[in-house]
């Protein structure tokens, strides 16, 4: 009889065993792929590409995200460095503005002394038959010079170029030319070609005159700028040679510096 209780509870112990879910350790198969409780319906399948496998569709999204903001990012940077470079140009414009505005003063200083020692000149020779027509080409001049002052430039080089025609023997030929050679220069798209020409005729026909070395200096620049370079060294060093000692033989070693100085 003891036997047969003993067999009884053991039998129901085991069966209760089986009936319930495993509670220990999960195998690597049932922590991945947990296995569905009777009566549930099985997790739907994840799309999947090829192979099967599955697409992380919150990678795929977060890249687009990323690719977007670069893009964005490339424009902005792409509008900043079209500004930089109208600022520069702005900036280079306005410096050589200011270049030609002071150069003009300077010389116009220099000239007004040289009118003064003219008109000396005259008086204490008595002169008055060319009174007159000294007096007019003076004026011519001096007008078309306050319009450069002005910053007319286009209509400077007209009463310029008037100035030349009217007044083939004026005292201020040399002065003419070399402002119609900068006005070229100077436009928003220089006529370099006519400014070396002003210059040349400046250097070749008044070979005295004391704007002979910021012709020579101006007409190096020019060469330089249109690939030249071997003609502006040999122009610089002839202002470094004959002008030792002016203000443009130093502009000229500083410019040889820069293109390389190979004589």
């Amino acid at each position: 009889m003891k036997r047969l209780l003993a067999g009884l509870v053991i039998g129901s112990l085991a069966g209760a065993a089986f009936a319930q879910p495993p509670t220990g350790p999960l195998s690597v198969e049932d922590r991945v792929y947990p296995r569905p409780q009777s009566g549930s319906p099985a997790p739907p399948h994840q799309g999947a590409g090829s192979g099967g496998q599955a697409v992380p569709q919150d990678g795929l999204m977060l890249l687009m995200q990323q690719m977007s903001q670069m893009e964005d990012e490339i424009q902005r940077l792409q509008g900043r460095v079209e500004e930089l470079q109208h600022e520069l140009e702005s900036g280079r414009r306005a410096e050589r503005e200011r270049y030609l505005d002071l150069d003009t003063r300077i010389n116009a200083l220099a000239e007004a002394s040289i009118e003064q020692g003219e008109r000396q000149t005259a008086q204490a020779r008595g002169g008055t038959r060319d009174s007159a027509s000294a007096e007019d080409d003076r004026a011519a001049y001096a007008a078309a010079r306050e319009k450069l002052l002005g910053r007319q430039f286009e209509e400077a080089g007209k009463a310029f170029e008037g100035y030349l025609s009217d007044y083939p023997k004026g005292q201020f030929r040399p002065f003419a030319h070399f402002w119609l050679g900068e006005i070229y220069r100077s436009r928003s798209t220089p006529d370099r070609d006519k400014a070396m020409q002003q210059f040349r005729i400046v250097v070749d026909e008044y070979p005295d005159h004391s704007q002979v070395p910021a012709a020579l200096y101006k007409l190096a620049t020019l060469q330089a700028e249109t690939g030249d370079t071997n003609r502006a060294r040999v122009t610089l060093n002839r202002i470094i040679r004959q002008y030792e000692d002016s203000s443009e033989a130093r502009l000229a070693r500083s410019m040889l510096e820069q293109l390389g100085d190979n004589s």
